[in-house]
C-alpha cells in the first residue's frame, strides 16, 4: 500500500515523530511517509515541486513562506525547544563563563548552518546576542564558527555531535536540548545551558498544505492531541 500523508520533517523531530507517526497509523490505519532533513533544505525542496502534506519545521519562519506563496494555508507553534552547548567536559565551560570560553579563540566552536538549517540560525542569534553587550565579539564568533552539519555540503557526521567533538572537529557545539539530553550519560561531554540573556526563543512551526486532504488534517489534529504533545515532551520538548 502506499503512503497517504507525506509528511516533511526537521530533523531534530527524529526521536518524536516516528513515535507519532507509529501511534496514529496503530490507531487510524492510515499510513504515512516520513522526510527528515534540515528545515531550510525542505522548504527548498517544496517550493521546488516536492509533495507534502505536512511540513514540520524547527522554526516559524519556513512553513510561513509556504503559506506566504500559497503551498500552504495555515501554520500552528506545535512544540519548543531549547538551544544549549555540548562541550568537552575537560573544556570546563558552564553558563557563567560561556562569554568567556567562547571568546578564546582557541576554542573551536561547532554550530549547524544558517539558512539551511534553523539550528545553525539560532546559533548565530546568540552570537548576535552577544554582539549587543560585547561590541565586536559575537562578529568574531561568526567568523571563527564551524559550519558542520545541516547544510547542503555538510559532510556525513555519523556519530552526530559527540563524534566531532571526540574526533576535535570542534570543542563545542550548538545544540538543541532534546537532542543534547541524550549525551549526558557521555563522561567526557559536558551539557551546558546558554545564558539566558543570549538565549533564543525556538518556536516549531507545523504547516498544513493548502487544499489538504482530510486524513492528513487528522495527523495534525493528532499532533497537535494529547499522544501526540506527549510524544513531544518525551523527547525532550516544551509544549506551546
Amino acid at each position: 500500500m502506499t503512503a497517504i500523508i507525506r509528511v516533511l520533517s526537521a530533523g531534530s523531530l527524529r526521536h518524536a515523530f516516528p513515535v507519532i507517526i507509529d501511534a496514529f497509523t496503530a490507531a487510524t490505519g492510515i499510513r504515512v511517509s516520513l522526510l527528515l532533513g534540515p528545515a531550510g533544505l525542505l522548504r527548498e525542496r517544496i517550493e521546488a515541486g516536492e509533495e507534502f502534506d505536512l511540513f514540520a519545521s524547527a522554526n516559524m519562519a519556513h512553513p510561513r513562506r509556504l503559506v506566504e506563496i500559497g503551498m500552504a494555508e495555515q501554520v500552528i507553534c506545535f512544540a519548543r525547544n531549547r538551544l544549549c552547548v555540548v562541550a568537552r567536559a575537560n573544556l570546563g565551560l558552564t553558563t557563567k563563563n560561556f562569554v568567556d570560553v567562547l571568546a578564546d579563540p582557541g576554542v573551536k566552536i561547532g554550530t549547524s548552518t544558517p539558512g539551511d538549517d534553523p539550528g545553525g540560525d539560532y546559533a548565530f542569534e546568540v552570537f548576535d546576542r552577544i554582539e549587543t553587550q560585547h561590541r565586536g565579539l559575537g562578529s568574531a564568533l561568526k567568523r571563527r564558527a564551524h559550519q558542520l552539519v545541516g547544510g547542503r555540503n555538510s559532510q556525513p557526521a555519523p556519530g552526530g555531535t559527540a563524534a566531532l567533538i571526540r574526533d576535535r572537529e570542534a570543542d563545542l557545539m550548538m545544540s538543541y536540548f532534546s537532542n543534547a539530553r541524550l549525551l549526558i550519560s557521555e563522561t567526557t561531554l559536558s551539557l551546558v545551558e546558554i545564558p539566558p540573556l543570549f538565549a533564543p526563543k525556538i518556536e516549531y512551526g507545523l504547516a498544513l498544505r493548502r487544499n489538504a486532504s482530510d486524513q492528513a488534517r487528522l495527523l495534525m489534529e493528532f499532533i497537535l492531541g494529547e499522544s501526540g504533545q506527549t510524544a513531544l515532551r518525551e523527547a525532550g520538548f516544551t509544549l506551546p
